[in-house]
């Protein structure tokens, strides 16, 4: 592992033709840019190099993406070069064959892929009496579950809720649903240097009350790499995976066989990487992406 410098940073350049950024603690932080992100992506794509954005975060779409980045001044970013863990749920029962309706805990970055991609879906709340004074558990006890629904997908979702989290559980165990997450983070980075509960607490929960692991699309799963593969058609060695987490962006890569970078702005912090517990570490690490453009002024 080393930090990046202006020396190391001339032979990443010759050696690395693509990269695939994570977004939340990578280029925005509580919807801010980051400073000299825009700058240093320009600089890259003026260097030739192919630049793919891959996110955990599936409250928005590829399209609910691009418009964020250009609102951030993040300019020139095509739909095909965003690949969130929104449109992975759509691409993963896509490869399966699958052909019944979708049952979701998320928002409407998960449900605007799925709908793109052709498939039916409810909210997983959809049969809640939202004018009934009878509380959750007794309209739980008492709800036909919808047979046409085949799989429970669930990613970020603030307006989580118990029931949610029971119409979800009964289907997957009483009507032996898939069980499919969009990625299992703990926790994300918002405003004011707080961390709050992520996707995968809510996933957590879920498996919880199953009993039952899900088949997990986003980062660190090589499925997401499955999909990069087959559209954009990657050589490993020659793409550097650029992450704020430890646990999620650079075990990625590491698992994929691609160089990889830590960056400072998110969640894993020197503290984590240094702590003797920690058996993951990237091939470089620095304060901020936006180093690159400070060390090649």
């Amino acid at each position: 592992m080393e930090k990046l410098t202006k020396q190391n940073i001339k032979t990443i350049l010759e050696s690395v033709d693509n990269f695939l950024f994570d977004c939340d603690g990578v280029l925005w932080r509580s919807g801010t840019v980051i400073e000299g992100i825009p700058a240093t992506l320009q600089l890259l794509r003026r260097l030739g190099k192919k630049l793919y954005f891959v996110s955990n975060n599936s409250s928005s779409s590829r399209e609910q993406y691009r418009h964020k980045m250009e609102g951030l001044g993040i300019q020139e970013v095509k739909k095909e070069e965003i690949f969130p863990s929104s449109y992975c749920i759509a691409a993963y029962l896509e490869s399966i064959g699958f052909n019944k309706k979708v049952a979701v805990i998320g928002e409407s970055g998960i449900k605007n892929e799925l709908e793109e991609a052709g498939f039916k879906y409810v909210d997983a709340d959809q049969s809640l009496d939202k004018t009934s004074n009878i509380n959750y558990i007794k309209q739980l006890e008492e709800v036909e579950l919808d047979k046409d629904i085949g799989a429970v997908v669930i990613g970020w979702d603030h307006h989580f809720n118990y029931y949610k989290l029971g119409y979800a559980k009964l289907l997957i165990t009483e009507q032996n649903c898939l069980f499919v997450a969009t990625n299992t983070d703990s926790t994300f980075p918002a405003g004011k240097g707080r961390f709050l509960p992520g996707s995968g607490s809510l996933v957590a929960s879920l498996s919880t009350a199953t009993g039952k692991q899900p088949v997990v699309v986003g980062k660190p799963s090589k499925f997401l790499y499955d999909v990069l593969d087959h559209k954009l058609k990657l050589e490993p060695k020659r793409t550097m995976m650029v992450g704020d987490r430890l646990d999620t962006d650079i075990l990625f890569g590491n698992m994929c066989n691609l160089q990889t970078l830590l960056v400072f702005t998110g969640v894993s912090g020197e503290e984590e990487l240094k702590d003797p517990q920690n058996t993951i570490f990237p091939t470089y690490c620095a304060s901020t992406l936006s180093d690159i453009l400070t060390l090649l002024e």
